[in-house]
């Protein structure tokens, strides 16, 4: 991360115990019109961008101590490593946002009441759907990519509760909104019901404004997940799951080629040919002997 980009952080991080003035005096490389000018800029938009580099490091750090690291421990490998102090405050809210929990403790229950305030949880764990095109399940993971040096690329993929079936998914270098409603729009292309409920967490990608206005256009029903809790979308998150764990029983990518064509190959035998035990057949074969047997 750049040092403008740094002062910017602390500057950001600070401002509500004090005064602007203050904290800019404090920052070498901000001054007080390139404050404000950097705050101009779409909030959600400029945060994503300011978190790239912090994020492949914390990703780094993730898979590697195999998620294990509380707050405290992560701040300290950040100065280990890369020689990057962060505050906890950041910490905490980029491993919430980006999905990087404590897998070492249970989390602990957020009182009632902490959902989104906008957008109800209205699949309510009800992950059966009598036909295809009627509830979908989304979200987003990272992949490791190791050479020529380690990155991560996303994996946004849209799961038919029907059969879970996937239907629609991208691969992209950031997080950014656009290779999420690209997947949507993958999806308008397949086809589905009027009124469709599609299911989220409360990732930033979900609650910005051009998602929900194109799942609007395309009368889709939103849905979402309570904060924190991932078993309120749990069929895509086990695919994820099974992706990560048998996909390399196939191929072990390493660049980012190889494991977009990996990610490719593993859902197309996952759609095609894995069996499922509730199904007891795979997702495809299952939707098509049903409409057989209609």
């Amino acid at each position: 991360m750049k040092p403008i980009e740094l002062d910017f952080e602390f500057v950001e991080e600070h401002k509500n115990r004090f005064p602007i003035t203050e904290l800019i005096g404090i920052a070498q490389n901000l001054s007080r019109a390139g404050y404000y000018k950097r705050l101009k800029k779409d909030p959600a938009q400029s945060r994503t961008e300011r978190d790239q580099a912090l994020l492949k490091q914390m990703l780094s750090l993730y898979v590697t101590h195999g998620g294990n690291l509380g707050h405290e421990r992560y701040k300290l490998e950040l100065k280990n490593t890369y020689a990057h102090i962060v505050s906890l405050k950041r910490i905490r809210r980029m491993r919430e946002m980006y999905r990087m929990p404590l897998k070492t403790a249970r989390r602990k229950p957020r009182p009632a009441g902490s959902g989104h305030a906008e957008i109800g949880n209205l699949l309510n764990r009800n992950f059966k759907a009598t036909r295809p095109g009627l509830k979908f399940s989304v979200d987003i993971s990272y992949l490791e990519v190791k050479q020529p040096f380690q990155d991560f690329l996303y994996l946004c993929a849209i799961l038919d509760l029907y059969n879970n079936e996937i239907v629609a998914y991208t691969i992209n270098d950031t997080l950014d909104v656009d290779f999420v409603l690209a997947a949507v729009r993958q999806l308008e292309e397949r086809g589905f019901e009027k009124g469709a409920l599609i299911h989220s967490d409360q990732g930033i990608q979900f609650t910005s404004h051009s998602y929900q206005g194109l799942l609007k256009k395309l009368e889709m029903t939103q849905s979402m997940s309570r904060r924190g809790n991932c078993w309120d979308n749990a069929p895509i998150e086990s695919f994820f799951g099974k992706l990560k764990t048998e996909m390399p029983g196939f191929s072990i990518p390493e660049t980012k080629d190889e494991v977009r064509a990996a990610v490719a190959k593993y859902i197309a035998y996952y759609n095609e040919k894995r069996p499922q035990l509730k199904l007891g057949t795979s997702p495809i074969t299952y939707r098509n002997s049903q409409v057989l047997a209609a």
